[in-house]
């Protein structure tokens, strides 16, 4: 199994090449969070019309299968639903359990999702692996990525058949600076050549010798009183 890990961003969503996105979503989970309220971001508050609808309403054992449409490369949307909040965590790991067999069920080998954030990091790693058994693959969303990592390495020691890899989104580096042409100087016209005379070559003009600085004499304050 080949678990690989991104984080939790419209980047790293827009990166991750799955054939199936799985999103668990609350019955009291409204609006939308984590990996669900990126998703409705995206497709323009989707997921929030079919909650309005009562098409998604997020109880327990529930399954949606819909297109995600253009807006996302994934080929399949399943929407499982987690139930209230307040739950048990053996109940909402039997939910996710649940949710995972049926993807197992619908053939889907491919799979990007994000654990239940009310679910214990160890828990849900543990989960996913014993109900994704075989040469399957998982984009697994996180906020913290090394959390889940850290996990992993608890639960996975005693599996010998699983790979697992971490992707980070690399920031897209600033395009190089475009040379800006700037216009051709202007042609500096040469000196002028004095015009020659009639009575021969033209003179040289007189070299001014060091001048004399006179200061002016101040004037006298007609305001001040005579003695």
């Amino acid at each position: 199994m080949d678990l690989t890990f991104f984080p939790l961003s419209l980047e790293a969503i827009d990166q991750a090449a799955a054939e199936s996105l799985c999103l668990f979503v609350g019955a009291d989970e409204r609006p939308l969070t984590g990996l669900a309220g990126l998703v409705d971001w995206r497709l323009t508050a989707r997921l929030s019309r079919l909650l309005r609808a009562g098409q998604l309403t997020g109880a327990e054992g529930e399954a949606v299968l819909t297109s995600p449409g253009p807006r996302l490369s994934f080929r399949k949307m399943f929407l499982f639903g987690l139930g209230p909040a307040g739950q048990s965590e053996d109940q909402l790991q039997k939910s996710m359990a649940l949710a995972l067999r049926k993807l197992a069920h619908a053939g889907v080998r491919d799979a990007a999702l994000q654990l239940p954030p009310r679910l214990p990091p160890d828990v849900g790693v543990r989960t996913l692996i014993d109900e994704l058994q075989g040469p399957g693959r998982a984009v697994v969303f996180a906020p913290e990525p090394q959390k889940m990592i850290a996990a992993l390495s608890q639960v996975a020691r005693g599996q010998a058949r699983l790979e697992q890899r971490t992707v980070k989104v690399a920031t897209a580096s600033p395009p190089p600076p475009v040379p800006i042409a700037l216009p051709p100087e202007p042609p500096v016209a040469p000196p002028l050549e004095p015009e020659p005379s009639a009575d021969g070559p033209p003179k040289k003009p007189a070299a001014v010798g060091p001048q004399r600085y006179v200061p002016v004499q101040p004037r006298q304050n007609v305001f001040k009183k005579k003695k």
